[in-house]
């Protein structure tokens, strides 16, 4: 099945690593070997868990450089995008904290300010091509409160839970998180069995197929 963007592509094609995982946790099963089956799926969810983060960071950085390539103006993309942007590029070193110093005052220090108030001013003009500056987070840290992040990296695209109206239950990523928590900080692997790591995979396959189809509607 094609897919919109690479970075889905790459990760389905490293799906491949999970089944082999899963296989050879079978294999010692039969042999009676338990301590490397459970060996086996502890490394299926912890390389299925780093596979997803590595996707999400992946196609958010392509879809960042994709949109910029269509010359779409601003007024086609959703004004929350623009908004975060300016956001994010304000945050880093407000203006008024660029201004902290009057020994400062000269004409680099005008340059400086003037060049980042037409950036702004380029973000906030409906006619213009999409800025190659375009701000946006790509960062995906897991942990905790990895679904939150998660969430939290597509809400900067129009402010909403792109999941919410998903057909599947996103709340099921947390348990998945917390299963690769438990084995890397407590090697507890909670009576993971091949069938629910096979379960697992599936699942991240949804949620993967969902972004990719969800971002390609907003470059289309």
């Amino acid at each position: 099945m094609p897919y919109n963007f690479t970075a889905s592509d790459d990760f389905f094609t490293s799906q491949k690593n999970i089944t082999t995982l899963v296989k050879f946790a079978r294999e010692q099963d039969r042999k009676g070997n338990q301590d490397n089956r459970n060996l086996f799926l502890k490394l299926s969810v912890v390389t299925l868990v780093t596979r997803f983060q590595v996707y999400v960071e992946s196609v958010l950085k392509e879809f960042d450089f994709k949109i910029k390539q269509t010359n779409k103006v601003n007024r086609d993309i959703p004004l929350h995008f623009r908004l975060n942007s300016i956001k994010i590029e304000t945050s880093k070193k407000p203006i008024h904290v660029r201004l902290e110093n009057p020994t400062e005052y000269n004409a680099a220090k005008f340059t400086e300010i003037n060049t980042l108030i037409a950036l702004l001013n380029n973000w906030c003009d409906d006619n213009n091509i999409i800025h190659p500056d375009l701000k946006f987070e790509t960062k995906y840290p897991l942990g905790a409160q990895g679904l939150s992040e998660l969430k939290k990296l597509f809400k900067q695209i129009d402010g909403k839970d792109i999941f919410s109206k998903a057909r599947f239950d996103i709340e099921k990523l947390n348990e998945i998180l917390r299963r690769r928590h438990d084995i890397i900080h407590e090697d507890n692997n909670q009576q993971l069995t091949e069938l629910s790591v096979t379960n697992y995979k599936k699942f991240m396959g949804t949620v993967v197929k969902f972004i990719d189809r969800y971002l390609n509607k907003i470059i289309a």
